[in-house]
């Protein structure tokens, strides 16, 4: 539940406005009273200049005429004035007539020497002891000017007095006359300005209040009050009380807000409308697509049981062919042991009819033994491939096996007049893997490069080479043959296909090679060497990656995947073992 605490708009309005108007206020009022005391001060020193100019000769004849001075002095005096015309030798002069200016009072000083004595209203120079300095140091403006009595008057203004300096000459020793006034009386009167203009200011701020209240209580609270109103009003689903009356909308802003939000109103009201006739349309539309939907589904159900029908009797002609599919694969798996077989049985009856030794014809019924074994343990393995048999893993030694699968491959090479060469390392190159599933693996490949190499410019060849690399092995065979074209290179590894002449091959060596690559965790890739010829290169890891599932090779494709051959194993995987 939203309980947070609503706050008055017009409060807010009036608080910002007054707080604005009192910073204005207080502006003006720093200034204006800067602006008095300015003038205030300005009037206040220019007094203390008429008063400095009206006491000036007074304090130097007083000086002059003092009794102390001894009678040398007066006679210098007289004497001066007699040359000056105002009185003959031997009579006394009188002293000017004092009249100080009217207003502020300004108490007059006179330093001289070590004395300083203060120069009454009335005209009299008072004795040190009659009024003594209030201070027990004097200023030190007195000071200087007594040391540099020719430096000219100074005015020195501070918050609380007014001082004038000025020299005294041709009164024996230097003597400065010093005038002080204080502002207390200005700064009373500046603070009483600023007290009353403060209060009419305050007074003014209270009347603009209050009229600004009462004018934007009816230019933005009573329209804000009925939008909220009828805001209500449409939340409660009253369509007539959620549209503002004209009579309510001022002509000004919030009215142009009122009239836009009458428009957004009315434009929903016409959207909900039509949306409630759309969602009748889509009803009705729906009850329809139902009645369609039941229709449809009796005639699906007619067309999966024809399809049904369809499927069975397409799953009977399928094991028909793939069992015709197998066939083919059998014959060409089992076609290089047979012709190792028949080979060294010819050879051994060749040696028996000469009366040989029977350790030659011992070792050829060895080998056709191991070869027969051999195409055995092909037909179980065409077998496991339908039955998604793992391999069997076993320490085997690559080079040693390369070189007895080079030796099984050599006789059929040499009748087609092509060169076997090996390039294997010196040392022993060990793996855990399949043997059996090897030795096919790169027989296979050796009998389709010698296929390909028959076909090129003499003399003809095959390389096989072995590479050890960090963490895995890479078995290389490379012919001299034309090489594959670019655009055969994404096929040549799906079922059934081959570029060989009718009779001569079934597709399906290289697809069975790559798919026991992939079993043995390995990949295998196909190119053109740069003689030109086709190279192969099958790639096995040194140690096994347990329960991984094998990767697929970028610009190849796996036999496994492919489903004719996938049925037509799984066909004969229904049938008996042979060895059960």
């Amino acid at each position: 539940m939203n309980t947070r605490r609503e706050r008055s708009l017009l409060a807010r309005v009036v608080t910002h406005i007054g707080v604005a108007f009192v910073a204005v206020e207080l502006v003006v009022l720093a200034i204006s009273v800067g602006l008095l005391w300015n003038s205030l001060v300005d009037e206040r020193v220019e007094h203390v200049a008429r008063y400095a100019a009206a006491v000036r000769e007074q304090a130097r004849w007083a000086l002059l005429h003092e009794p102390s001075q001894g009678e040398g002095r007066a006679l210098d005096a007289a004497l001066d004035a007699a040359l000056e015309g105002n009185a003959r030798p031997g009579e006394a002069e009188e002293p000017p007539r004092f009249l100080p200016p009217s207003g502020a009072p300004v108490r007059v000083w006179v330093f001289r020497g070590l004395e300083a004595r203060e120069f009454s209203r009335d005209g009299r120079l008072l004795a040190a002891s009659e009024a003594p300095w209030p201070a027990t140091e004097w200023p030190a403006v007195v000071r200087a000017r007594l040391a540099h009595p020719e430096l000219a008057a100074t005015v020195d203004v501070s918050a609380r007095r007014v001082q004038r300096l000025e020299p005294l000459a041709d009164v024996g020793a230097p003597a400065v006359l010093y005038l002080q006034s204080s502002l207390r009386d200005v700064n009373q009167s500046v603070a009483l300005f600023a007290l009353i203009a403060f209060l009419a200011g305050g007074l003014a701020l209270v009347f603009a209040a209050t009229i600004t209240m009462g004018f934007l209580r009816k230019a933005l609270l009573l329209p804000l009050a009925r939008i909220i109103e009828a805001d209500n009003a449409a939340r409660r689903g009253d369509r007539e009380g959620g549209v503002i009356d004209a009579g309510d909308i001022p002509d000004d802003e919030v009215g142009a807000i009122m009239r836009s939000r009458n428009r957004l109103f009315e434009g929903m009201l016409r959207a909900q409308a039509q949306l409630d006739a759309n969602n009748a349309e889509l009803a009705r539309q729906r009850e329809e697509l139902r009645v369609w939907g039941r229709e449809l589904e009796r005639l699906v159900q007619d067309k999966t049981a024809a399809l049904l029908r369809a499927r069975e009797i397409l799953h009977r002609n399928e094991k028909l062919a793939a069992l015709g599919r197998l066939a083919a694969n059998v014959a060409h798996e089992i076609n290089n042991p047979l012709a190792c077989i028949a080979g060294y049985a010819e050879e051994a009856r060749e040696e028996l009819e000469r009366g040989g030794e029977a350790g030659v014809v011992a070792e050829a019924l060895t080998t056709i033994e191991e070869q027969a074994f051999r195409c055995k343990d092909i037909l179980k393995r065409l077998l496991g491939l339908a039955r998604a048999d793992e391999v069997r893993p076993e320490p085997v030694e690559l080079v040693s096996l390369v070189r007895e699968t080079a030796a099984l491959a050599e006789r059929s090479l040499k009748s087609r007049a092509v060169e076997l060469r090996l390039e294997l390392p010196e040392g022993e190159l060990w793996l855990d893997s399949d043997p059996t599933a090897l030795q096919q693996i790169a027989l296979n490949l050796i009998e389709n490069a010698a296929d390909a190499a028959v076909v090129g410019e003499p003399p003809a060849w095959v390389v096989v080479s072995l590479e050890g690399d960090a963490g895995e092995v890479c078995l290389c065979l490379r012919d001299s043959g034309r090489g594959i074209p670019a655009a055969e290179l994404g096929r040549i590894f799906d079922p059934f296909y081959t570029t060989k002449p009718v009779g001569r091959g079934t597709g399906l060596g290289l697809a069975i090679c790559q798919s026991l690559v992939e079993r043995l965790g390995g990949r295998i890739e196909a190119g053109n060497a740069d003689s030109g010829g086709a190279e192969f290169r099958v790639r096995l890891p040194l140690r096994p990656r347990a329960a991984e599932a094998p990767a697929a090779v970028p610009g190849t494709r796996s036999a496994d995947a492919s489903p004719l051959v996938e049925v037509a194993l799984r066909a004969v995987g229904d049938t008996a073992d042979p060895d059960a």
